[in-house]
């Protein structure tokens, strides 16, 4: 694993640090930080994974305004990545629009769409999108990026565990796979859309009529 070996040889190194600048050790500790963090993110992003295999996770249902929560979590993830040099926006007809919803897992999926938007974007646009489809009772929500876009002969394994498009992009390889899970848990449906050819655009739907568990 990477990970681990980036962690193991970076350690091995701050063992006799004689040969180092205070700058070069800071960069070291810096690397070790770095992957401590990805590794984190990878075991909670498998035992996360393995509950919702094994239907061990119940949702929590409850009303919220879905136009504020998509608002306030495209604000999150970009204050979270100043770093990034792409512009994330939030789009829809509604001024507000309730309905009932685990709010934690809702957010789960736009932000893994989000931040996987932004991995594969270079000085673009990432827009969250709020529809209604009144005919199937469906909430339409859509991310769509300005990036490289999917090949289509590939666009059917990014819902696989650890697929990968790009293996030097950061990242577990784990976060659509869970996005999808979450989404079927809710009864709703996940794909890409074949026929937006300006970068990638993820679309997923949630019932307006919730049948509790």
């Amino acid at each position: 694993m990477q990970i681990q070996r980036a962690i193991v040889g970076f350690s091995d190194l701050l063992s006799d640090t004689s040969g180092f600048t205070e700058e070069e050790i800071g960069q070291f500790i810096a690397t070790i930080n770095k992957n401590c963090g990805l590794l984190l993110a990878l075991i909670n992003d498998i035992l996360d994974l393995s509950r919702l295999e094994a239907n061990r996770v119940t949702l929590t249902w409850e009303e919220c305004d879905v136009v504020q929560l998509c608002s306030q979590v495209v604000a999150s993830v970009s204050f979270s990545r100043q770093s990034s040099d792409n512009q994330f926006l939030f789009s829809t007809s509604f001024e507000t629009f309730r309905m009932v919803t685990d709010v934690q897992r809702m957010q789960q999926v736009i932000i893994n769409l989000l931040s996987n938007a932004d991995k594969f974007t270079k000085r673009g646009k990432i827009t969250l999108d709020f529809s209604v489809n009144e005919e199937k009772q469906m909430a339409i929500f859509s991310v769509t990026d300005t990036g490289c876009g999917i090949p289509k002969e590939k666009q059917g394994l990014v819902f696989e565990r650890f697929e990968k498009l790009n293996e030097y992009a950061q990242g577990t390889g784990l976060g659509l796979s869970i996005c999808k899970l979450i989404v079927h848990k809710w009864k709703g449906s996940i794909w890409i859309d074949p026929d937006y050819t300006g970068g990638a655009r993820f679309v997923f739907s949630h019932p307006l009529n919730i049948e509790k568990e």
